[in-house]
């Protein structure tokens, strides 16, 4: 299946899973009151924490190494992966029970520890389900994990809005998830076993360990910079306040997702590329085009999402649509740092990463702790804006210390200014409109921008009617005149 085949599936996967969630939104705040919309957020930040602990960074470790392994060794490692997983998730149910009354007493909603156990479970099947998910990314098996996703997503929708309707309330979102995680944890048992040598081979453990760890460390420091600060909204203003955000912040990251097609693709696949003829051109070429797919979805969010939210959401939430903008922002800074980040991945080691994350990390710690209880919403997106504006330039630095590519800076300059000037059209005409026309507005804009941009070649959307064209015109026989 081609990179093109795959982005598809990928697309339609990642469409239909967050769309699903996303379509769930505009019921669960009608169905739920704002302060149990902001609990129920608070319990997704502990789910996103726990989450990346008992991972251990064993996915990127499978990045660097299954993904250039071959044969018994390339078996070995993956089952190895899973092994570690499982002894993970293992211990991750030891300490969750350990410690669950002190995890029901620190939450800034009060929970009860029913509700935790439901939350713990597919936090500790997480490990499980990501090892056979990525080897096949990994296989470009993008039919079949586009199809497992999507069932999930809709079994818990399903299940979702059948609890929700008999009154369960934060209830009917855990028993969702729960109940769908185990399910595709079910459905991968076979795929994954066919892919091991043998369950609880252990003997490549320090070399994953070794550079799962660092990964482990840089996801948290990474947590601390977007998962801190709505622990301290919680704390200082409130978990109403909290829910405006949280709506805010679940829309932004549509960027990332909307991306994800071609992050699934790329991202196991830049190793592998970078060690063929002509690699280093290749993945520089795929960063900056990351780059600029990044820049044109945020700036086609912007145009539409604000007007859109205050279509859909009731009153109490329509803060969030600007909001929702400078956190775009916010991500395009963050997921540019990503694609230009090849050179931490080449070493044994990622340890590179990890002490920039830390140090953005302690940044981002000190400035919500200075701001956040007196300047709240406005002061979390500044001091997110900054660090992340550090760390692209920290993370590019050492990419290209480590190993140094060739990147056209001048397209992702054009990309910006062109989308930066479209903004400011819509922001300058949109004040007059109702929100509706404000809405079509900016999808005219975005649109027209969109062609702009294929015209320009930023967007290689018309490359293959080019080249349809092309080889058709030298498959014509040349007239004898």
């Amino acid at each position: 299946m081609g990179a093109l085949s795959q982005s598809v599936y990928y697309a339609i996967g990642i469409i239909m899973m967050k769309g699903v969630s996303l379509l769930m939104i505009p019921y669960l705040t009608r169905t739920l009151t704002v302060a149990e919309f902001g609990a129920l957020e608070s319990l997704v930040l502990l789910a996103d924490i726990g989450t990346i602990l008992f991972s251990f960074g064993l996915v990127d470790a499978m990045y660097r190494y299954v993904g250039t392994a071959e044969g018994k060794h390339k078996q070995q490692l993956i089952s190895n992966c899973f092994s570690l997983s499982c002894l993970l998730a293992l211990f991750g149910a030891v300490a969750i029970a350990l410690s669950l009354n002190s995890l029901v007493a620190i939450l800034p909603a009060r929970f009860e520890p029913y509700q935790l156990v439901l939350l713990a479970i597919p936090i500790l099947l997480d490990g499980l389900i990501s090892i056979p998910l990525t080897l096949m990314r990994m296989q470009s098996m993008a039919k079949k994990f586009c199809q497992l996703n999507v069932a999930k997503a809709l079994i818990q929708a399903l299940l979702t809005f059948v609890l929700m309707e008999q009154g369960y309330g934060i209830d009917a979102v855990l028993i969702a998830a729960c109940l769908s995680s185990i399910f595709l944890a079910l459905a991968l048992v076979r795929f994954q076993w066919q892919q091991m040598e043998r369950f609880g081979h252990f003997a490549d453990s320090a070399m994953l360990l070794r550079f799962g760890l660092p990964v482990l460390v840089g996801s948290v420091s990474v947590y601390m910079i977007t998962g801190l600060d709505r622990w301290l909204l919680a704390e200082f203003v409130g978990v109403e306040q909290l829910a405006v955000y949280a709506i805010a912040v679940k829309f932004a990251l549509l960027l990332p997702l909307i991306l994800q097609p071609y992050a699934l693709w790329w991202f196991p696949n830049r190793i592998p590329t970078l060690q063929k003829p002509d690699g280093e051109k290749k993945c520089a070429e795929m960063a900056i085009l990351g780059v600029n797919f990044c820049i044109i979805v945020a700036q086609c969010m912007a145009l539409t999402v604000p007007s859109f939210l205050s279509l859909i959401l009731p009153a109490e939430y329509h803060n969030a649509g600007l909001i929702t903008v400078a956190l775009l922002m916010v991500n395009t800074i963050k997921n540019a740092g990503d694609y230009l980040n090849l050179g931490c991945y080449c070493g044994e080691s990622s340890q590179t990463q990890m002490w920039i994350h830390v140090f953005c990390a302690a940044l981002a710690v000190a400035g919500y702790f200075y701001w956040v209880p007196s300047y709240g919403l406005w002061a979390t997106v500044s001091v997110l804006a900054g660090v992340y504006l550090i760390r692209l330039m920290l993370i590019y630095l050492a990419s290209q210390s480590i190993k140094p590519l060739q990147y056209a800076h001048r397209q992702w300059l054009i990309t910006l200014a062109i989308s930066i000037t479209a903004w400011s059209l819509h922001q300058f005409v949109s004040p007059s409109l109702p929100v509706f026309a404000t809405f079509l507005l900016g999808g005219v804009i975005g649109i027209a921008s969109i062609a702009l941009f294929a015209g320009l070649g930023i967007l290689p959307i018309l490359e293959p009617i080019k080249q349809r064209i092309a080889s058709r015109r030298k498959s014509q026989p040349t007239s004898i005149q």
